[in-house]
This record gives structure tokens, sequence and C-alpha cells, in this order.
């Protein structure tokens, strides 16, 4: 016949255990003389594939196995050759092949490209895992698994009343076993039970008698694991470990297949890889208590963000129902305001949850299967792992490192609501009112050089949504720097909340060398954050300049330069340009052009930056421009003129800790303070500004260092004299030119010349000051004295600049002909000086 139901009798063994006789159904679909091929395959009831030599029959005995841990998910069937994922979760060989059959079948049907990764999703906790190159077989053997699987079914066969045939005799001549052998893993009659309580060689061996309940423990104790032999060298047991391969292998294979490898003892190994995961052990066990206390936060901070919800919406009600029915559609429109707002807080707060329970359940999965296998498993059991558990508790710890544990928090919504305004303008009564803070648009600032062992302090100025200043404390805010050449080395820094939206963080290093600063208010990074940051050994010494290095030599007639917190060197240029430079004097772009437009300049006298933009003093063109550091053009300020807010050849500018522009405006001899914006605040002038030929900077005092001709004046804030320093007589040179109408001689004439031009000052109050007619840079210090005066080579001094970093001294000079006249398209110089 075409189609015949038949019935097939399978005699099974797993672990030399003869299971029971079952029945299985099978549809013919056609004969071949006396053979046939079955169309259905074995049932669920079988472990493992059809043509497997492992295939056992579930039986009575596995089905009353009480250790649900030792049953596969997939085919609900005791373990059989489990394999163990990323995850730590385990599954027979088989079923994860099938698995990824599936999952890979159904990846290929799909529309769009199937995925090109090994990568399946675990059955368990629904992570996608990948799996090797090599397949299945390639995943990890949790050889100890196994083995408690075996065991198990031991103890159930052992337990249970049924007849079991004697494994030692050859016939049932003697009657069925009545015990059971833990050490020769045998069922034995009653002869064969005697002759090993009798035999020397024997009688050791410890015999359970079948139909008497036996304790785990008992049974466990009496069974030892066999040590597996190597699948190259039979007669080999695996006492090595490859750790170029990462796997298991016996004597031979480290003389052969592995000849060159990093080859070790297991024990050795072994022993290695339990201490580390110990350590981790300890390490864990104190991050979860973290975010336990991190899940509680996030859940009190969505009570109160929903309380906050809850109060706004009925300051919202109660104040409508005071106003004409006309108000209604407006009211729903604020309702639902205020919902997606909250929507979007209690989502994200959610998810933070979520993502804490997620790390939380990772880790306690990883530590209590790490702590179980560093107690249960054996030498081999455990490198057949492959450190996977260290690795990927290792991984999960890590990642609390990488996440804040602190719970997103806001402040609590409110309403503004316009109740004296006119029903013609009820669509836009009212607004919801987000005043939470913002940290990617908060700044740090800077106060000083980090130098080891010393308190090194810096300042953060929160901002609301919108960019203002928020104004209100309790943030949690967070710092600390991590030394790059160790990263267990993380120096936490202490917070003063100022309850006024800044804060003051102080940290001390103990290493010299770069670090990483890392800030973060409400779990999230701040502008500009990580920073680089580099720890000195001790405070500039000006007193030793020395180790100067040209960085560059190509720059074409440098005129000013200003440095940047990210280690890059702006310079301008006489030919109407700024090149933007790396920390090695590499030049990375250039900015500009020679004209009158938006991003054009006609002699770019001074710079400065600030976070991401950059302020240029466009002399000639009567102006400063305001662009991003990466050039993109942003804004004009001022015009030529005289008034406030305009300009008559600006030389030099400085932006302060407020965001405040002092310009070094040289025609109207005076000093002019503005918003970034353009709006002047205040202009500063008087017979001490009567020679202005540039800016030094700002003093810790706010104080304003001004190069007044052959002096420096110091000018407070609200234009005030405090002091002048520096006094050097100002000089008269002939300056010699040639003319192009008159090619006999050179023409002369006589003129004052500028001896200081250039400028900068410190975090400590150090001015350090270029003396153009001798090419000195003179350094004074906060009281006007002067301990270190420097040669310095290359030709004329045109700018200087501080490291915000480091704060190495780099000057830009220029080359000479003719004396002190300077070629107009003259090559420079870039020089950087250690101190």
């Amino acid at each position: 016949p075409k189609c015949r139901t038949v019935k097939l009798t399978f005699d099974c063994l797993l672990g030399g255990i003869r299971m029971e006789k079952a029945v299985v159904d099978l549809e013919v679909t056609q004969w071949k003389g006396t053979d046939f091929q079955a169309y259905q395959s074995p049932p669920s009831s079988v472990i493992g594939s059809a043509g497997s030599s492992d295939c056992v029959l579930q039986t009575d005995s596995e089905a009353k196995m009480s250790d649900t841990s030792l049953i596969c998910q997939l085919c609900s069937h005791p373990y059989n050759d489990p394999r163990m994922l990323s995850c730590l979760h385990c599954f027979c060989r088989e079923c994860l092949h099938r698995e990824a059959e599936r999952f890979f079948a159904q990846q290929e049907t799909r529309v769009e490209t199937p995925q090109q990764n090994n990568g399946i999703k675990c059955p368990t906790c629904t992570k996608t895992v990948s799996i090797p190159a090599g397949g299945v077989s390639d995943l990890p053997q949790d050889l100890h698994l196994d083995f408690e699987t075996k065991c198990a079914l031991y103890q159930s066969r052992i337990s249970q009343r049924s007849e079991v045939a004697c494994d030692v005799c050859i016939d049932s001549s003697f009657g069925p076993a009545l015990g059971f052998c833990s050490a020769c893993l045998q069922f034995l009659c009653k002869v064969c039970c005697d002759y090993h309580k009798h035999a020397r060689h024997l009688h050791h061996h410890k015999i359970f008698t079948l139909g008497e309940e036996v304790a785990k423990e008992e049974l466990f104790a009496t069974i030892k694991p066999s040590e597996p032999s190597c699948s190259l060298h039979d007669q080999n047991k695996l006492r090595f470990y490859c750790e170029t391969c990462n796997c298991l292998i016996c004597r031979d294979c480290t003389v052969v297949a592995h000849k060159d490898h990093k080859c070790v003892e297991l024990s050795s190994i072994a022993r290695s890889c339990r201490k580390g995961m110990k350590s981790l052990l300890a390490s864990a066990h104190e991050v979860v208590p973290k975010l336990t206390r991190a899940i509680d936060g996030s859940v009190m901070v969505l009570e109160e963000t929903e309380a906050s919800e809850k109060a706004v919406t009925q300051t919202i009600k109660d104040t409508f129902l005071l106003l004409h029915k006309s108000l209604d559609d407006r009211m729903i429109q604020l309702l639902g305001d205020v919902h997606s707002t909250t929507l979007s807080r209690t989502t994200a707060l959610g998810l933070q949850k979520e993502g804490f329970e997620s790390l939380k359940r990772d880790i306690s999965h990883y530590s209590d299967f790490s702590s179980h296998v560093a107690q249960a498993y054996t030498d081999h059991e455990l490198m057949a792992l492959k450190q996977l558990p260290s690795m990927e508790l290792q991984t999960a710890i890590n990642q609390t490192g990488h996440v804040s544990l602190l719970p997103c928090r806001s402040s609590e919504l409110t309403i503004n609501l316009k109740t004296n305004i006119l029903f013609r303008d009820i669509s836009n009564l009212g607004y919801v009112i987000d005043f939470s803070s913002c940290p990617e648009k908060s700044k740090w600032i800077r106060k000083s050089l980090a130098i080891v062992n010393t308190p090194y302090q810096l300042k953060v100025e929160t901002r609301d949504t919108n960019g203002q200043k928020y104004l209100h404390g309790d943030l949690q805010v967070a710092a600390k720097i991590q030394y790059r050449r160790n990263a267990q080395q993380v120096i936490e820094g202490q917070v003063e909340d100022h309850r006024n939206g800044t804060y003051t963080i102080t940290l001390t290093p103990l290493t010299a060398g770069p670090h990483q600063l890392l800030i973060t208010i409400d779990g999230k990074y701040i502008k500009n954050i990580p920073y680089d940051l580099e720890v000195r050994n001790s405070m500039p010494n000006y007193r030793a300049i020395n180790g100067h290095q040209q960085l560059n030599t190509s720059i074409i007639s440098p005129f000013c330069i200003a440095i940047h917190e990210n280690g890059d060197v702006f310079i301008g240029s006489e030919t109407n340009c700024v090149h933007v430079l790396d920390q090695k004097g590499v030049q990375k772009s250039v900015i500009g052009s020679k004209g009158n437009g938006p991003g054009q300049f006609d002699k770019p006298s001074g710079l400065a930056v600030k976070e991401d933009m950059l302020y240029v003093a466009d002399c000639n063109n009567h102006r400063i421009q305001k662009l991003k550091i990466s050039g993109e053009f942003v804004d004009v300020i001022g015009k030529f003129g005289s008034a406030l807010g305009e300009f008559n050849q600006p030389c030099a500018l400085v932006v302060d800790t407020n965001d405040k522009l002092i310009v070094a405006d040289r025609g109207n001899c005076r000093i002019q303070v503005m918003n970034i914006d353009g709006t002047c605040l205040s202009s500063i002038n008087g017979n001490q500004l009567e020679s202005i030929c540039g800016l030094a900077g700002l003093d810790p005092e706010g104080n304003i260092h001004v190069l007044n001709s052959s002096k420096v004046t110091v000018i407070s804030p609200d234009g005030a004299l405090v002091k002048t320093y520096g006094n050097v007589p100002r000089q008269q040179v002939v300056h010699r030119s040639c003319s192009k109408h008159c090619r006999r001689g050179v023409h002369a004439y006589v003129c004052s010349y500028y001896q200081l031009n250039a400028g900068a000052i410190d975090y400590q109050g150090f001015s350090l000051i270029l003396e153009d007619a001798k090419n000195l840079l003179r350094v004074f210090d906060s009281v006007g004295n002067e301990p270190c005066v420097q040669q310095i080579p290359g030709g004329k001094l045109r700018g200087i600049a501080l490291s915000p970093s480091d704060g190495s001294v780099c000057i830009v000079t220029r080359s000479l002909q003719y004396g002190h006249v300077a070629i107009h398209h003259a090559p420079g110089a870039l020089i950087k000086y250690n101190v």
C-alpha cells in the first residue's frame, strides 16, 4: 500500500541506563521491498534528532524528575549535551541547532534584507545572542549540568519500582536488577551485587537498593564526574588549556595541534579563573544594592512627577471653571500639553527603571551562576565554559560604570495663566512651562590648572531647556576624573550646591598625566564633557621657561592667537584669514578670506574662543565677527563709528566667564563691555587709554589689563584705575621702505614704536607681556614684580596665549627684513614653551 501506519518498538540506553520500551506510530509513505521511508519524525517524546546516537525516549522516570533546573525549556526533557549561550542560559545542543535553523529560515523569508550575523533570540530571556562561526557545536559545554542531569536520571530510576534488567549479565537468568553501583554506573542483579560486596577491588563501591528513596546529595557524593578524553587522542585526558584557542586540550595537543599556542596546566588556569570569579562576585555584591537604590529612587521620582501632574491639572481645571465657555477648547489644549510633557518624563523614567531592573537581573543571574560554578564545578567543567561566566559578569558590572545610577529628576510642572487676557486672545491663553534643567546646555568653568595633590576647583552653571540660567538647586550633580593610563584610578569630586543653579566641584588628582574629566547632571553629561584634562606636577614656574619647540613654521604673517579648551590653536593672519591648528601644530582648516562680507576679514587683529564660538576683532572693517569654531558665520557685532556699540579699529577682545565681551576700541581710545549678542553695557575711557594697543586679559579679580603703548594699565570693571606696571620708554625707530617709483634708493621715515603689543594672564594672576622691540617675554606677578625675562627667537613677536589645559605658553612670531620692517607676507612660526 502507498500509505500505512505501523508500530515500532524502541529499546534505548542513556548513560548505561536501559530505558523501558516505548511505542511510536510512524506513517509509511512508500515501500521499497522490505525497507520503508518514514514521513513523520519521531514525536516530541524523543530527545535529540531521529538520526542521533544519543536519541533517548521519554520515560516515566524522566517525567518524575522534580528538579526543573535540569529540564530544557525547548524540548521540556532532561538536558542532552547542554550548550551555553552568552546570556548563560543552557539548552540541548540539538534543540539549539533546530532553533537556529528555524530562526534563520524566518529571516530569509522576510522582504527586507535578512540579518547577516549569527544571532538568535534566547528562548528564556529573549536577548539576541550570537552563534559561533562553527555553529552550535562550538558553544561552551556545561559539563557540570550534563553530569547533574544524568545523576538525576539515575536517582529517578533508583527510586522507582519498575523492573530493570541487570547491566552486567548477558541474560536475565539471575533475575532483574536489585541495586545500582554509583562507581560503575551499572544496575546489578542479586548475584552481581553479592560479587561487588565480596570482590577485593569492588567491595568499596557504594550500592543503592532499587525502590528506595535516595537523597540527591547522597547519590551525587558517590558519583564522580568522568574526566573527559581528547577527541584527537582517545587515550589522553584533557588536562591542559589553550589560552590562544580558549579550549581544553590534552598533553599531545600541546606539541601538535597547539604547538605555538599559549598552553597552561588546567589546574593552574582554573585556580586563577576561580580567583577572578570570586573578585567579580564581590564587585557584583556592591553593585546590586546601588541598583536597588536607583530603582527605588526612580519609583520615588516617578511618583513625584505624577503628583506634580495632578496638582497642575487641578490648577488648570479650577482656573478655567471661572472663565466663559469660550475658554473650553483652550483648556483641553493645555491639558494635552501637560500630559505630553509628563508622558515624556514618565517614559524616560520608566525606561531608566527598566534598564536598572534588567541590569540588576543580569548581574544577579550571572552572580548566582558564577557562584555555583566556583563552588560546584570541577576544573574541567569550569574551563569547558571558556570563561564565559566571568566575561559576561565582568561585562555586566562594567555597564554599571557607563550608566548613571541616579534617576532622572525634573522640577515640578507649573502653569502660567494670563487671567486678564482679552477674549480675542483666548487662543493664546496660557502655556505649560517646563523648568527642567538641561544638562546638554549646562556648562562648566575651570578656576585653575589641575595640580597633583592640590584641590582642583570647577564651577558648573546649569541651564534650562530654553538655554536660560536655571536658578534652582537640588540637582544630582556628580563629577570625577579618571586616569587615562589606569582606568581603576578614579577620583570622585565633592559638589557644593549654591542653591542658585551653580555648583562648585572640588577634585584632588593623585597622579600627573592625562586624565578624563566627567561631569553629569541627573546622570547626563553636560556640555563639552567628557574632557581631556592634563594634570601637572606643579604650578607653572616662569623662572624656568624652557623646552621650547616650533610646532608650525608655515603660517604667513601671523598676527594674533587664541587657544580653545580642546587644545585647538586659532591664529589670525594678515593674509585676512584664521588658521586652525591642532595641539601638534598641524593645520586643520582655514576660516575666512579678504573682504567686508560675512565671514570675510580685513586684518583680524584679535581672537577669542568660548565653548563653540570664535570671536574675531575685524580691525579695518570696524566690527566684531561671531563665528562657529568650525568656521560657520553666525553674526556681526557693531559698525564704524564712535557711539556705544560702534567701533573704530577694534584691535583686541576677551570673553569673560559671564559671557561678556570686552573689546579694545583703539580708534576711539576706549574699552567697551558688551553682551555676546552685541548689546553695549558700558564704555571705559580716559587719559590712561589714549595709546591703547591691545589687551592682556582679565586677572582673577576681574580687572582688565590694557596694553597702553609702553605700559600695562589695570582698570577695574567699573572703569577705575587700579595700577600700572611694566613701564618701558617709547622708542622711535627709522622705518625704511623701497619705492617702486624711485629705484635709486630707499626712502626713510621716523615713527614711534609700540613696545608692548600682546599679553596673556594665567590663573594665578601672572601677566605674560611681549616686548616687541627687544623680542622679550616679560613675566609680572600679581603685585607688578618682574620675576622673569625671556629672549624669544624667531623674529617679530606678534601674539601670545596660554593653553587652558596644561598652562603651556604659545607664541606666534614673524620673520624680519630691513631691521624692524616686516615683510607683508613673511613666514611666521608657532612656538610652544613648557613652564
